[in-house]
């Protein structure tokens, strides 16, 4: 019976891969990749030239993950682009087979070892499992492994299949040089090993490594197999470099900013802890008087115990590629599992009744994610099922351009561009794309950067590329939005939660009109609905009666400063049984903007009560709603009662460790105690702590840096005075009285 359970187990381990595999598409960058792959499917060849902008058109493009991209486009051809995830889970299982494979390789376990390290494993890297074509540089990753790791035991020429594997991967994935960095690592470790074992430092003796060595040489020369040839002997080094350049992705934000520490890098460290308790365990109670290291290395050798170290190192570089670490750090996992399991005596007495355990557990965990609950449970924005949502991609906007055939160019942020690239298509071209720094420099980030945050900069686009219209990502670019609606030569056309588009105004007679679009389902392949009744009888598609529609157009509004029809969306959205304390909360904005906007102090006062009113009901409805007690907060602070205020964004940086306005409202509150007493030392390093971690949240802010010099200065502290307010005395949009002030400061400092 335990043999059936055991087995029982391994199947549904491959379900729940699946399982996470099966996912609704919200990813912007499959859009551009997918049109990509039709390019090339259209022109019989692979572009080295940007093809798809109008600012960087003819660019040199260097496109590495081309392969990919054909497949993409070929499996949308076929059946939708939903369906890319069936290949994503295709190679979730091959993943996991390999995983076993590697297990089967390092050290004899208990059947029930591997099942838990897998469940531990999947739930750790499910939040990269999303169809994009990393997925072939996880896949490979294991698979490299488990060539090297076998042929460190058996020494048999199916090591060969490194060089067309690694032809295969350098086409599909710019991670392709992590085949090369495996190689070059385990070759060094047998070279370590070899030298070792002539010092009689081991306990076997290893021979000299030139099978391995050789074949490394020619794995490198294979990347040269490729549309472009040699110069892709280099592109890992620039990937590398685009790591520490890309400020605006953040997924290649590394260990030092506060992105990095999601939920599932937690687990990822339980999971590290616990392989290393394990581990030191198994080696503690084996009965040999071999020393621990040479134990480690008959058992995994030093290149595997190289890979650790340079894998712990990747994986603080940049929080995407933390599932890389987890991947090879499977077999220690297993190990670690399967001593801690030997020193239980319950599940030695009884190991049917724990295999159950873990069957019924595996079901659990495969219900939740079919369900959706495993997502709700983790405050996931994925969902299991193949569908596009349009409330995560701009299917509206979209649409609205294509019936109303809007031409030329168009100014699209690089959220938004994707879609419309790949909808839109062939005519339509992009501003700025997700295609980052392989096709925009970096100093051009930054000029969209400024185009979308100062009006003047946008104009300054505008004047240069003559914008016939306008698409623009809904829940950012506040300035821009509000600049768009209320004084450009734009006027709003179309709106909804995703995306807005403004157009020319055809007269100044123009006027300006809210009409606020509601998301609509997008059709589906029967291929797509048919794999979501196989894995989920139950399944029914995502519900758009269930969106509060009503609270983004609230949002937009507001941010468009029409107050008046912030309110009427704000009341329906607290009173229209869809999360309400989010609509009262928005409606609390609403009265708060009021009362900042009063002219007369009993119009303020009135408005300022009323937004407390409100936020306090929500605080009712939902007690750990972070914008609740921001919104709290800043209505204490406006009325002056600063200590209420201070526990309040304290309270709303406490549930969000991100929330940039709480930390510089909370650094506000601490000046204003420094200022009353210049005896408050607490306070003042309260104040420059805020702003610190403002600072890591964003970067180079002038307001920020401005306010920590003159802190840093309060606090007779003249190397950081000058460290943060150099770097902005000059900066134009300083008034006269604080480029004054930074000046007298800098110059007292001895600047």
């Amino acid at each position: 019976m335990k043999k059936y359970l055991d087995k029982l187990s391994l199947i549904l381990i491959f379900l729940i891969a699946v399982a996470f595999s099966i996912k609704s598409l919200r990813e912007p960058d499959l859009w551009w990749q997918i049109r990509t792959g039709e390019w090339i499917l259209e022109h019989h060849q692979i572009p080295k030239q940007d093809v798809f902008s109008y600012t960087y058109e003819g660019a040199k493009w260097i496109n590495v993950k081309w392969g990919s991209e054909v497949l993409f486009a070929l499996i949308t051809k076929a059946s939708g682009p939903e369906c890319v995830f069936i290949l994503q889970a295709l190679l979730s299982c091959l993943l996991v087979f390999f995983l076993i494979k590697i297990s089967q390789l390092t050290v004899r376990n208990s059947p029930l070892a591997v099942p838990i390290a897998l469940l531990f494993s999947l739930v750790a890297i499910e939040y990269r499992i999303i169809g994009r074509p990393e997925m072939f540089s996880h896949f490979f990753t294991v698979f490299f492994l488990f060539l090297l790791l076998r042929d460190r035991r058996e020494n048999s020429n199916k090591i060969l299949w490194l060089i067309p594997l690694q032809i295969i991967w350098t086409n599909f994935h710019e991670a392709f040089g992590i085949g090369i960095v495996l190689t070059v690592i385990f070759v060094s470790g047998a070279w370590i090993e070899y030298f070792l074992s002539k010092k009689k430092w081991l306990s076997k003796p290893a021979e000299l490594p030139k099978k391995l060595s050789l074949l490394l040489l020619l794995q490198i020369a294979s990347i040269v197999i490729n549309p472009n040839g040699f110069k892709l002997l280099t592109q890992p080094l620039n990937i590398l470099g685009q790591v520490y350049e890309n400020k605006y992705t953040t997924e290649l934000f590394d260990f030092r900013q506060p992105d990095y520490w999601q939920w599932n890098v937690y687990w990822v460290i339980g999971i590290l802890g616990i392989g290393a308790l394990g581990t030191l365990i198994y080696f503690k109670i084996l009965r040999t008087k071999t020393n621990r290291f040479k134990l480690f290395v008959d058992q995994f050798g030093v290149g595997y115990l190289l890979v650790l170290v340079a894998f712990t190192y990747l994986a603080a570089t940049a929080y995407r590629n933390i599932i890389f670490l987890v991947l090879v750090f499977f077999p220690l996992l297993v190990v670690a599992i399967d001593t801690l399991f030997s020193k239980i005596s319950f599940i030695g007495k009884k190991p049917l009744v724990f295999s159950a355990v873990c069957c019924l557990l595996s079901v659990a965990l495969y219900l939740a994610i079919v369900s959706k609950k495993y997502y709700e449970l983790t405050k996931s924005r994925d969902r299991f099922g193949l569908e596009v949502l349009s409330t995560f991609n701009p299917v509206g906007a979209a649409e609205f351009v294509k019936q109303n055939k809007l031409q030329g160019k168009c100014f699209s942020d690089y959220l938004a561009s994707s879609y419309l690239l790949w909808k839109l298509q062939p005519n339509f071209k992009t501003f700025i794309d997700l295609r980052d720094l392989d096709v925009f420099p970096s100093g051009f980030f930054n000029t969209f950067a400024v185009a979308v945050t100062f009006p003047d900069e946008f104009e300054k686009q505008e004047s240069i590329h003559h914008f016939n219209y306008v698409v623009l990502f809904r829940p950012q670019f506040p300035s821009l939005h509000n600049y768009l609606f209320n004084e450009s030569e734009f006027k709003l056309a179309f709106a909804d939660a995703v995306a807005c588009v403004y157009v020319r105004k055809t007269s100044s007679a123009d006027s300006a009109v809210i009409n606020f679009s509601s998301a609509k389902p997008v059709p589906v392949s029967a291929l797509a609905i048919t794999v979501n009744k196989i894995l989920n009888p139950f399944y029914s598609s995502f519900d758009y009666k269930t969106i509060d529609n009503d609270l983004p157009a609230a949002s937009y509004c507001l941010t468009v400063d029409r107050l008046d029809e912030a309110e009427i969306f704000a009341t329906k959205s607290a009173r229209n049984n869809i999360e309400n304390y989010k609509g009262k909360e928005m409606l609390g904005e609403v009265y708060y903007n009021r009362a900042v906007n009063a002219t007369d102090t009993e119009t303020k006062n009135k408005y300022l009560n009323a937004a407390g009113a409100v936020y306090q009901q929500a605080l009712y409805e939902k007690d750990d709603y972070p914008q609740t007690y921001l919104g709290l907060g800043a209505v204490y602070f406006q009325q002056k009662n600063f200590q209420m205020a201070l526990e309040n964004f304290e309270h709303a940086i406490a549930l969000d460790k991100n929330n940039l306005n709480a930390y510089n409202f909370a650094a506000e509150c601490c000046k204003y105690f420094v200022n009353q007493n210049s005896n408050a030392p607490e306070y003042l390093q309260k104040a420059i702590s805020f702003y610190h971690k403002a600072d890591r949240l964003n970067p180079d802010n002038p307001a920020i840096t401005l306010n920590l010099g003159f802190l840093y200065f309060r606090n007779n502290d003249c190397d950081n005075t000058k460290k943060y307010l150099s770097k902005v005395s000059d900066f134009p949009g300083l008034t006269e009285e604080q480029r004054k002030s930074a000046k007298d400061c800098l110059l007292k400092c001895g600047h």
